[in-house]
């Protein structure tokens, strides 16, 4: 043992003076080497900054030369004569490196060398000799030679006296001799630049720039290298910089230079170049350091070998334990995997039962692994695992049991690079993660699509609540003005109340819609009057296309059902949208086309179409492909006056994809829209009247769409009517009086009113004229004809037909006015004045002004009526009270104290002989039908919504009344 203890310590020792001795040769070694590198390189510095003197020196003497050439011409020039000056500076310019030499006298005014005049003025450089008399050198220029040149200048002084200045031009590039600008046997290479960096003298390798930063950038240098170099030339510094050229370390000089005036030089030669002498040194310090290297570690490898054996065994067994004590008590597995041997070195003890493999399987095929939990991942990922070419961790998920008796579950694996080349594959069950997940994600959906619904919604509102408001406002001002005239006054207020209408079932849908959670709306199926449903909606627009001038026309062909089954706000509220913007984007003056066709799909259903077409601003065709996404508007400054909220037409859209439609839009900039539906809808039962009873009357039909006449003439003549038809006024007269001279009057006369030339008012005053007034005239219009009224009956019109025209409609106003009879259309159940009368109610309302309306509203029928401010004085009213004294009681639900549904139930829990039987009405505003089912449910009779409508106030009331009769009344 003690001898054990020795060789442990013996071994130590030897190691550590091993070390000792190997970290002191690397260091000595070291040491050396980066002051033999240090040295050479600046020797290195030292001679390229040698090499750029010499050559600046170089460019310098010949510039100098150059100058002294100058200067000799000059004074050669001061001793011709003016007429040999020319000959004088081409010969000079023959014999000479110059292009081109020029001589200007004092004037500014000269020749050059070439026989051509030159004017100072003209010369693109600072001139000094014949303004300043100096001489100098011009800064490089881009001049008549095609080339970057400089030009020398001196004053010609004759006798003391200046009597002009000599001009020489030389290509700059000129001073690129290979014996100057090439160093080092050519392996250098020598440049001038500019304070910008510009090239003015190129050299190898620059042939194609024009800039040496741009030269730097593509031979890979750094920015930092660049933006160093730009600012040492800012600075006039000279030194070297490391840099890249040709793919090779090399140096780069730079060094100011006297001529041209702020230009440097630069030289640029390898690194190997200028240390070709030290590099065998280099080399052998290098070999001797790698092999201390290398000997310094395979001792420490092979005296640390043992130990780390030793290591491998323990850090085994106990990551063994560990992974199991893992597997044991968490929902995680493991494998852990080497690649390089394609060998799994362990399994936990929880992934069969997680994957439904067993361990033997695995290790015999690690793959397995990935079919039994069908993970979706890509083939390179797979193989990437079992290869050993995975570099970062994957994560994936994926659900097993697909299969109909199956229980689906997802499981997630994690494949993670682990140490010593090996890789750790951790496998957990996640079902209950995803589960939530989705949960997550629906309700965030549903909470996304509420916000969206309730967002477009309210936003939409603005619009749909002003436009029957407009109508509103629009009718009270009129009936305000004509107070004297009952009939108008009734007209505007039959408007009002349908306007009135359309904005009670507009906030009906705002209560509905703060339901709509998840961005849904229910649609109600009723009975829907199309001829009233369009005399409202012209109601309603009618006031905004008078104040622009605006013409209406109905294209549409005969109709055949008037009526549909369907919700009649939300098919109101897609003709709105579309009228009311066609209204809004058409300019004053303009016209707007409604056509409403109707196409028989089988016995109980039409498809029902509705073309709204204007001559308006048009849209662009980009516009169309976002024009019913919400909020969307086009971008157009004609529209900058124009109210909205984009929301219309995805509404409108959303509506006509509820009902089972579609809408279609066609447009074209400056020249209008055209929005096109069909919406499929149901029929009632019932039944279009016939109209044989007129078999044989004749009819002379007037308008000027061929269209219109020749459908009510198909319909008129399938009912054994006898049809005529014009296209104009006058016609119709002279066929009129005609078809009476020869004692065959036509049985009636339909009109339309707006006609070119000759209208329905005027066509209709002529044959009376000439006719009398026996023969009956109805006067048909696309327009509130009550405008006209006054003026048609006194030009001998008998009634009044509206567009669309419908089949029934027509056919009753042929009997009417032919035959004496008419069907009279099912009204709402109203109660003439006294048909409560002596009848005693109860009303308990805390509303003083809906208290006042609800007492009038029944007082005026003669009822009688107590009224109470809250469900406990209602009780009270009640049962003090003798059985029988009370008929009706009308309860409000919201109410202070006790509200209606604590009364309701009080009242019915009573021990009175009329406890169970006196009717009790819910009058409330809470109109949901879990509000309903409430009142219901707490003894109520009947429900009211709140604004109260008379004629459902009055119908319920009378059904009440009927069903509890006293017994003296049966």
């Amino acid at each position: 043992m003690k001898s054990k203890i020795k060789e442990k310590k013996k071994s130590g020792t030897i190691l550590a003076a091993s070390a000792g001795i190997f970290v002191i040769a690397l260091s000595i070694s070291s040491f050396f080497l980066i002051q033999i590198i240090s040295r050479m390189n600046q020797s290195a510095n030292q001679t390229l900054l040698s090499s750029s003197r010499i050559i600046s020196e170089g460019l310098n003497s010949k510039m100098t030369l150059d100058r002294e050439l100058v200067f000799t011409l000059a004074d050669l020039l001061a001793s011709e004569q003016e007429n040999t000056v020319e000959n004088t500076l081409q010969k000079y310019a023959d014999s000479t490196d110059f292009f081109r030499f020029s001589y200007v006298s004092m004037d500014g005014k000269g020749i050059d060398s070439q026989g051509d005049t030159v004017d100072v003025s003209d010369m693109p450089f600072e001139e000094t000799a014949l303004f300043k008399g100096t001489d100098g050198l011009s800064a490089p220029y881009h001049g008549t030679s095609g080339h970057l040149q400089i030009t020398y200048q001196s004053p010609v002084i004759e006798n003391d006296k200046q009597i002009g200045a000599i001009y020489a031009d030389r290509i700059i590039n000129d001073y690129n001799l290979p014996t100057l600008f090439t160093f080092h046997n050519g392996e250098g290479s020598a440049y001038v630049v500019d304070s910008t960096g510009n090239f003015i003298i190129k050299s190898r390798g620059t042939a194609t720039e024009t800039n040496i930063y741009n030269y730097l950038a593509k031979q890979e240098n750094e920015k930092e290298v660049q933006d160093t170099l730009r600012q040492v030339i800012h600075d006039k510094k000279s030194g070297t910089l490391a840099i890249i050229n040709e793919k090779q370390k090399s140096l780069l000089g730079f060094l100011p230079i006297d001529a041209p005036e702020g230009c440097y030089l630069i030289t640029v030669i390898p690194r190997a170049v200028l240390q070709q002498e030290a590099t065998p040194i280099i080399v052998m310090i290098c070999c001797m350091f790698i092999l201390l290297l290398i000997g310094g570690l395979s001792t420490s490898v092979l005296l640390a070998g043992r130990q780390s054996m030793k290591a491998d065994v323990r850090q085994k067994e106990y990551r063994e334990k560990l992974f199991q004590n893992l597997s044991a008590n968490i929902d995680f597995a493991f494998l852990l995997y080497t690649p390089s041997g394609r060998k799994v070195e362990l399994v936990s003890d929880n992934l069969p039962v997680l994957l439904g493999i067993t361990t033997q399987q695995v290790i015999e095929n690690p793959a397995l692994v990935f079919d039994a939990g069908k993970m979706k991942l890509d083939d390179s990922v797979r193989e990437s695992f079992l290869n050993g070419t995975m570099k970062e961790q994957i994560t994936g998920e994926s659900m097993i049991g697909t299969g109909p008796n199956e229980v689906k579950r997802w499981i997630a694996v994690h494949l993670i690079p682990a140490d010593y080349g090996q890789y750790l594959a951790v496998f957990h069950e996640t079902t209950d993660d995803h589960n939530m997940r989705e949960h997550l994600a629906d309700a965030l959906t549903q909470a996304e699509n509420s916000n969206q619904a309730r967002t477009a919604f309210f936003s939409s509102m603005s619009h749909d609540i002003r436009t029957p408001m407009n109508g509103i406002l629009g009718m009270t001002n009129i009936a305000l003005k004509n107070l004297d005239n009952r009939t108008k006054v009734e007209s505007c207020l039959h408007k009002i109340t349908a306007a009135s209408g359309h904005l009670l079932e507009l906030i009906n849908e705002v209560l509905d819609m703060s339901r709509i959670e998840s961005g849904r709306i229910s649609l109600k199926e009723e009975n829907v009057h199309l001829p009233s449903l369009l005399a409202n909606l012209i109601s309603v627009i009618q006031p905004d296309m008078d104040k622009k001038g605006q013409t209406l026309q109905m294209k549409s062909l005969l109709l055949e059902h008037d009526t549909v089954i369907s919700d009649a706000l939300h098919l109101q509220k897609i003709l709105l949208n579309l009228l009311s913007n066609a209204v809004k984007y058409t300019q004053e003056g303009g016209e707007i086309i409604l056509q409403i066709t109707e196409t028989l799909m089988d016995n109980n259903t039409i498809r029902l179409g509705f073309m709204v077409k204007d001559n308006g601003i048009g849209m662009s065709a980009d516009f169309l492909k976002r024009i019913f996404q919400p909020f969307e508007r086009a971008e157009d400054n004609r529209m900058s006056q124009i109210t909205g909220t984009g929301l219309g037409l995805a509404i409108t859209k959303n509506i006509v994809d509820l009902m089972g439609g579609n809408i279609r839009v066609d447009s074209r900039e400056n020249e209008g829209s055209r929005f096109t539906v069909e919406i499929p809808l149901n029929l009632p039962a019932q039944q279009v009247p016939e109209g044989s009873s007129l078999s044989g009357y004749s009819t002379l039909i007037v308008d000027d769409d061929q269209d219109a006449c020749e459908s009510i003439s198909l319909m008129l003549q399938e009912n054994g009517i006898h049809a005529q038809w014009v296209l104009n006024g006058s016609d119709a007269v002279e066929l009129a009086w005609k078809a009476h001279v020869m004692k065959a009057d036509y049985q009636i006369v339909i009109i339309d009113w707006r006609m070119p030339g000759m209208d329905g008012i005027e066509t209709a005053r002529q044959i009376r004229t000439r006719l009398g007034s026996k023969v009956p005239i109805l006067l048909l219009s696309a327009y509130d004809w009550e405008n006209v009224r006054d003026e048609a009956v006194e030009a001998g019109i008998n009634g009044f037909l509206t567009k669309p025209i419908f089949k029934s409609e027509l056919l009753e106003q042929l009997k009417y006015y032919t035959l004496g009879e008419k069907t009279k259309p099912a009204e709402a159940m109203t109660l003439e004045s006294g048909n409560l009368k002596g009848v005693r109610i109860l009303a308990a309302e805390d509303n003083e002004l809906n208290m006042e309306i609800i007492v009038e509203l029944l007082e005026c029928c003669g009822a009688v009526v107590d009224s109470a401010r809250n469900g406990k004085e209602a009780l009270d009213c009640f049962l003090n009270s003798s059985p029988g004294y009370y008929r009706l009681i009308l309860m409000d639900v919201h109410m202070p104290e006790m509200n209606g549904l604590e009364a309701t139930k009080a009242i019915r829990n009573s021990e009175r002989t009329d406890a169970a039987s006196v009717p009790v009405i819910a009058m409330t505003a809470d109109v949901f039908k879990e509000d309903i089912r409430r009142c219901m449910d707490a003894g109520m009779d009947a429900h009211i919504g709140k604004p109260v409508e008379p004629e459902k106030l009055y119908g319920t009331l009378q059904h009440l009344l009927n069903i509890i009769q006293r017994p003296e009344e049966k």
